[in-house]
This record gives C-alpha cells, sequence and structure tokens, in this order.
C-alpha cells in the first residue's frame, strides 16, 4: 500500500519560508530556551559575518536533553509533546506547540551541532545537522543520516566549548543546558542588521513587574567591530518615565481596573466597562478576546515637551535624538505568555490604526508614534486568539477583532485624562492683534546694514529692495486672505460634512440591509407593505443628503431653501424611524411625546439633532442590561415662550469630570467618536433658531439633553 514520501526539502521548506525573517529565526531559538526553562540564552556571533562564512552560538541554561529526549522528540518533526505537556517544570506556559520551532536555525545557516545535557546526568548528547543536505531535491526525508552521539560530559566541563562560551561572557558556567552552533551563515550582517536584532530583542520579553523582577535574561554577545552593542538586553532607560501612563488589566467580562498616572497629580484609579456595545461577547457576556493585561506609556513629542522631559529626567539627548529613540519604540505590542507577538508593535505597524483615527479628532487621539505599549494575553486564557502559521500576527476572528477594539477604548481613557490635563495646563491665548506676519519683517536688519556699511550704496541699494519685495508680498497675501475672509470655518465645514455625510451613510446601508433581508423572505405580496415603509425611510435620508449638501451652497452663490410650516411631533418621529431597526436591535425603548405645535423650521435640521442625539443615547444604552434601555423624546413649551425638546435616556449618565468638556468640538468619550456631534447640534440651534443646547438633570436616571428654539416657532 503506497504512503507519503516526503523529500528532505520538506524541512528548509519550513525553516525558510515559514520563518519571514533572520530576526525571526533567532526569536523562535529564543523562544526554544524559553520553554525548556532557561533563565538566560546567550547569543554569540563570531568571526567574519559575512554570507558563507562566521557562526552563531545560541546557549542557555535550561532543562537540557538526554540522548532518548533528542531521538524521541527533539527529532521528531512536528511532535506533539509540547502540546500534551502545556507547562514546564518552574510553571512556564510554554510557547512552542507545532514542534517545527527549532528547524528555524535552517534560516540562519548551513549546519548546525547540538550539544546538551540534562541537569544532573553524567553523559552529554550531541547531534550533527548539515542543513544543505536538506536542500537537494532528490533526496528523500529516509535517506538524510544524522549523527547522534551520546558520550560522557566534556563540554559542559572546564575546558569545553559550553564552559568556554560561559566565560567568554563573564557568567558562571551552568552544568547543564543546550548549545547550539550554527556555522557558516546563509547572509552578511551589518551594523543596521545588528541594532535591528538588539531592538527586537530588547522588546522580545514582556517589561518587568512593577518590582521589576524578569526571570528571563537575553545576553547578545559580538565580534570586535560591533563591540559596542554586545552585553545584556535592556529597554531604554530614556524611555521608562513617561509623562502619561496607563495601567492595568481587563477581565473576562470587560471590567477594566486601570491606574492612570499624568502630570501634576499623583497615580489613580479607574474602573470602566470595555467593549460597552458588546460588539465582541459571547452568549454569556464574556469577551471574545478573553482577559488580558495592557500598559501604555505616553509621550507628547513637540520640542517644549520634550525639553521639559529632558530637564525632569536627567537626559542629555536632543529633541531629535529623543525622536529617534521614540520612534524605535513606539508602537503597542502584543505578548502571550511574557514573550512578544511579531510584528504588534514593529516599526510601521498600526494595528490600532491609532494614525488614521486621530485624523478625524488630532486635538485629542494619540497617534501610534506617541505610545510604547504592550498588552498581555496567555494561551490558556486567549484560546481563540492564535498565531498565523508564519508566526506573523494572529488570526482574524472575532477574537481579535474585540481585542483590538477592547484595547483602543481604554487608550480612550486615557486620551481624555491627557486632554482634561493639557487644558488646565495650557497657557493664556495668544494677545488679539498679534498678526500673522509680524515676525515677516528684516527692519532690524536693514538698519544694521546700513549701519555697518554706510557707505556701501549697492549693499543698501539691495536691502532697500528686499525690504520693498518682502512688503508687497506680505500686502499681497493679506489682500488675498482679507478676500478669503468668510472661508475662515471651511475646515470646520468640511469635517460636519464628514461627520454627518458618513453618519447618513452609514444609515442608509443599515435600512438597506433590512430591505434587502424582508424582500428576500417575501413570498407573495404580504410583506410589501413593510418594504414600502423602508424604501420610504430610505427616500427620507435621501432627502436629508439634499438638505446636508444645500448647507454649501453659500459658498457657491445659490440661495438655500426656507423653512417651512411642519408638524414638531412628526417630524421628530420621521427622524426616529431612521434609527428605529437599530433600536430594536438593542432593545431599546423609544417613544415620543409632549406638545404638537406647527412650526416654521427646516425639516432636515430638527431631523439632524433628533439623529445626532438618539444616536448618542442608543450607543451609551448599551451599557446598561436589557430590559433597562429607553429613551424619552418630549416637546414642551416653556414659561417664556420658547419650545423645547428634551431626549431623556436611561444609560449611565454623563460623567461628571467631563460635563463641561462634551459641548467642545472634538472632544469625544466614544473611542472612535469624531467629537462633533453635540458641537454641530449646539451651533445649529444657536444660529438658525436662537436656542441652546444644554445638558440637564434625566428623569429616567442617564443623560438628558434640552434643545431650546427660541425663533420661528
Amino acid at each position: 500500500m503506497p504512503t507519503l514520501r516526503p523529500r528532505a526539502r520538506l524541512l528548509h521548506t519550513i525553516g525558510t519560508e515559514l520563518i519571514s525573517s533572520e530576526t525571526v529565526a533567532v526569536v523562535e531559538l529564543v523562544k526554544n530556551a524559553y520553554d525548556a526553562d532557561a533563565s538566560c540564552v546567550v547569543l554569540c556571533f563570531a568571526g567574519e559575518l559575512r554570507e558563507g562564512h562566521g557562526g552563531l552560538a545560541v546557549l542557555d541554561d535550561g532543562s537540557g536533553m538526554t540522548a532518548e529526549t533528542v531521538t524521541d522528540i527533539w527529532l521528531e518533526i512536528a511532535t506533539p509533546h509540547r502540546v500534551r505537556t502545556r507547562t514546564t517544570p518552574r510553571g512556564r506556559r510554554v510557547l512552542g506547540e507545532k514542534g517545527i520551532g527549532r528547524f528555524a536555525a535552517a534560516r540562519l545557516a548551513d549546519s548546525m551541532t547540538l550539544i546538551s545535557r540534562k541537569w544532573g546526568e553524567p553523559n552529554e548528547v550531541e547531534v550533527g545537522v548539515d542543513w544543505r543536505q536538506f536542500r537537494d531535491p532528490d533526496v528523500y526525508l529516509d535517506q538524510v543520516d544524522l549523527d547522534v552521539t551520546e558520550r560522557a560530559t566534556e563540554d559542559f566541563l572546564e575546558g569545553g566549548r559550553v564552559a568556554a562560551l560561559w566565560t567568554q561572557v563573564d557568567l558562571p558556567r551552568r552544568s547543564g543546558g543546550t548549545l547550539l552552533l550554527l556555522e557558516g551563515l546563509t547572509r552578511s550582517w551589518e551594523e543596521a542588521d545588528i541594532l535591528a536584532l538588539r531592538r527586537d530583542l530588547s522588546r522580545l520579553i514582556a517589561p518587568p513587574d512593577a518590582d521589576g523582577n524578569q526571570d528571563f535574561e537575553i545576553v547578545l554577545d559580538l565580534p570586535e567591530q560591533f563591540e559596542a552593542l554586545a552585553g545584556p538586553i535592556e529597554p531604554p532607560t530614556e524611555l521608562m518615565n513617561p509623562p502619561y501612563r496607563l495601567s492595568g488589566s481587563v477581565s473576562a467580562h470587560g471590567t477594566a481596573d486601570l491606574e492612570i498616572t499624568i502630570p501634576g497629580r499623583p497615580p489613580y484609579q479607574h474602573q470602566v466597562e470595555i467593549d460597552r456595545n458588546a460588539h465582541h461577547r459571547d452568549a454569556e457576556g464574556a469577551l471574545a478576546s478573553g482577559p488580558f493585561s495592557i500598559d501604555l506609556r505616553v509621550y507628547d513629542r513637540d520640542r517644549d515637551a520634550i525639553s521639559h522631559l529632558s530637564a525632569e529626567g536627567g537626559l542629555n539627548l536632543s529633541t531629535k535624538q529623543f525622536r529617534d529613540l521614540l520612534d524605535q519604540r513606539a508602537g503597542v505590542s502584543v505578548y502571550r505568555d511574557g514573550f512578544r507577538v511579531l510584528p504588534f508593535g514593529e516599526r510601521g505597524d498600526d494595528w490600532l490604526t491609532l494614525d488614521a483615527r486621530r485624523v478625524n479628532n488630532p486635538r485629542m487621539r494619540l497617534s501610534n508614534s506617541q505610545i510604547i505599549g504592550s498588552v498581555g494575553i496567555s494561551a490558556d486564557e486567549n484560546p481563540d486568539l492564535r498565531d498565523q502559521t508564519n508566526r506573523e500576527g494572529l488570526l482574524q476572528g472575532p477574537a481579535y477583532d474585540g481585542l483590538r477594539d477592547a484595547v483602543t477604548e481604554i487608550i480612550a481613557e486615557l486620551e481624555m485624562a491627557r486632554r482634561d490635563q493639557r487644558k488646565r495646563e495650557s497657557g493664556p491665548e495668544e494677545p488679539r492683534g498679534r498678526g500673522l506676519f509680524d515676525e515677516i519683517d528684516i527692519t532690524d536688519v536693514a538698519e544694521a546694514v546700513r549701519r555697518s556699511h554706510p557707505n556701501d550704496r549697492a549693499l543698501a541699494a539691495v536691502v532697500a529692495n528686499a525690504e520693498r519685495r518682502i512688503s508687497a508680498g506680505v500686502d499681497h497675501v493679506r489682500e488675498v486672505l482679507a478676500r478669503y475672509q468668510r472661508l475662515a470655518t471651511l475646515g470646520r465645514l468640511v469635517d460636519e460634512v464628514v461627520h454627518d455625510g458618513q453618519s447618513s451613510v452609514g444609515r442608509i446601508r443599515r435600512v438597506t440591509r433590512d430591505a434587502d433581508r424582508v424582500l428576500a423572505g417575501a413570498e407573495a405580496c404580504e410583506f410589501r407593505d413593510e418594504a414600502t415603509s423602508l424604501v420610504s425611510t430610505v427616500d427620507k435620508q435621501a432627502d436629508y443628503l439634499a438638505q446636508l449638501f444645500k448647507r454649501i451652497a453659500p459658498f457657491g452663490g445659490r440661495r438655500r431653501g426656507r423653512p417651512k410650516k411642519v408638524s414638531m411631533i412628526e417630524t421628530i418621529n420621521s427622524a426616529v424611524d431612521v434609527l428605529a431597526s437599530r433600536a430594536a436591535r438593542i432593545g431599546a425603548d423609544v417613544t415620543v411625546g409632549g406638545v404638537d405645535e406647527s412650526v416654521t423650521l427646516d425639516p432636515a435640521e430638527l431631523q439632524e439633532v433628533v439623529i445626532n442625539l438618539l444616536d448618542n443615547s442608543l450607543y451609551w444604552l448599551q451599557q446598561v442590561p436589557k430590559g433597562a434601555r429607553y429613551v424619552e423624546l418630549k416637546v414642551e413649551r416653556m414659561e417664556d415662550g420658547a419650545l423645547a425638546l428634551v431626549i431623556d435616556d436611561s444609560g449611565p449618565g454623563v460623567p461628571l469630570e467631563i460635563r463641561e468638556s462634551i459641548f467642545e468640538p472634538y472632544f469625544s468619550s466614544k473611542p472612535d467618536g469624531g467629537g462633533l456631534g453635540l458641537a454641530i447640534v449646539g451651533e445649529r440651534v444657536a444660529d438658525a433658531y436662537g436656542g441652546a443646547l444644554d445638558l440637564v438633570e434625566s428623569r429616567l436616571g442617564g443623560a438628558a439633553f434640552r434643545v431650546t428654539f427660541r425663533r420661528r416657532v
């Protein structure tokens, strides 16, 4: 009966094609040392580090192996040993389970010699592997002979190869562990490669705990030309004391217990529920990602902040040097059981899309280049966060999406604390009247030239001509700016259009999906009325978009449409219908009541107000249990004759510490919020109706907003 007969190059493929780079290959060998319960691993580069020459020794003081272990486990491809034994004798959760990590050595060198001794055993074992045999396309795997030798201990004794390496790095000799001698490097190593390796190794292990403890050490030993880069691998001390820091843990059900540190006040405790909208929770309400820990160190990158930090910390770094160092380390890394999962946190890897998120709210949001962070998960508690085959990232799915969104929510908590602190510390505004062009003036320079060279008429003419050109240029720019002064708010207008336009398009898409589902299930005409209603809602949203773009018309010289007489309650109900499917999906009971009056206003503007505020209520209601989610919209006539609309909900309410900030443009407590919704509503009501938007006492126990209309009502 025929059987599968793999060729020898299968192992070469595993070692070279599934391992994406030499750095990843070194990491795999270091992980093997960690799984062997080593407390220290030494990486010794020797000789000329160019292709076909030199070598790398990987030495650890782990548990070591006997000849039997080498034969039955180490030489067995895809061994299930780690799957069956998930915890080491020291209590570490093993990192490797596929049984192929050792073949990363094939990516690094042409040949390998393994020397290992189990602690307390009288013998040691040696295995020689010529990786070049595995590149021959005509050789089958069972035709490759490996030389396995068991002998009385010699290399681990004084004068042996293993003992000599411990002495070379000034560490005490160990009588057990494993040495991999890799000879004939497959590629050349330059200084930039060593720097990159050292940087990656410094981030390989999770940062020390609060007491500075770490149970695994990596030491790099290098030839003389790279000697300055040798020594123990440690994180840069310059980045150990950030101005802003958040650390803590998130439980399986999403409760985050955090400690936040900001300048000017001692660390304080903060608790918040993560993944409030339950997008990534299972049937029991647990986070799909599972529990995790988090540590974020945040820096401001402007010159003044760096100078202040350098002065306080006694750093001898220029602004550029500090930024370069931060660029090398910035990013949010993921650590599983204390070991880093690549490529999270690599330079340029913005897996949380922080930079794109910051574009919508640059005043408040943090960029990826400002954060040095770590997220800690484990194989046991986060079983759905699994590695891709090539060891580069995690498999996509609900667990990964849930982790990403939860981490983003936690970053938003630190962003709010940072924003409040910066707002308190901000100095007085620039004095009014300080001109944009005040610094564009060479009068002082011209006078100095004239005094120094009073008799040089040619030089005086050149200076005078330069003065005239600069003065004329400034006057011309001022004239152009004055001509376009009415467009000074264009940036805000664009923000508004993007914010409202995207929100409305999202609602149209949700309604269209609902219509598709209804029509797909219709056998005859029984669903025609419901389908017609859904299509009608789409038409209303199309009308809303048309009204939205009318706001740009004044910049093109066209006249806007005039407000008309409408029923207040009827117009509000039309807006509520837009979000009806979403309210039903989350189990929110939305009611509209109060006095119904005919008012003269733009129905699209009232719709905009209602949709913005109701959308906020539905978002935050998901923090409270189902069955307790209510929104009440009530129209009432005030004593002074103004008309008011109160939107009240039973959600968590607005925390005291941010009540003064929620109406400011670009402030948002939503992780991905643009911070424009309330600002737009307030400005629209004030400009068009002489009214106001206020946060008032909630009758339902959550957040209540009162919109007051004073004109046209």
